[in-house]
């Protein structure tokens, strides 16, 4: 569990997406239905594998601006790493075409904008909690 405090979530979804392209499933079957729910309206709602990928990077990044509250010399680490995830995420989204897919499916992204929220967020809201955790003088 301690190696969970420095290792930035969005890295696991990375090296996901990348496992899932090489076992040949994303980005193809990104619009593929997994269920179908009658609403009380009657409307079908049928998520995607997509919507299920943008849910978890939702979840991960609350989790992520969750833990970049904490100011302590790990938390440096886990920014640090988290801004070379992104630069991976940037990279991978501007170099390799199976980012985008046949059907033109903007999943990977929407992740690439999530890790680098993750990255800016984590910055202001750590030196925000920094400064505030400091007095001067007595203020």
């Amino acid at each position: 569990m301690f190696v969970l405090k420095f290792i930035p979530l969005f890295s696991f979804l990375l090296a996901g997406f990348w496992g899932m392209h090489h076992l040949n499933y994303f980005p193809d079957k990104l619009n593929d239905v997994l269920f179908y729910i009658k609403l009380p309206s009657g409307a079908f709602w049928k998520p995607t594998w997509g919507d299920l990928v943008v849910l978890s990077g939702l979840i991960t990044l609350y989790i992520e601006i969750f833990k970049s509250t904490r100011t302590t010399s790990i938390s440096i680490v886990d920014h640090t790493l988290s801004t070379i995830v992104f630069v991976a995420f940037l990279v991978s989204w501007m170099i390799f075409p199976w980012t985008i897919g046949d059907k033109s499916n903007s999943v990977f992204l929407f992740l690439t904008v999530m890790s680098f929220i993750d990255v800016i967020a984590g910055f202001t809201i750590t030196i925000a909690a920094a400064r505030r955790d400091m007095s001067f003088g007595g203020k």
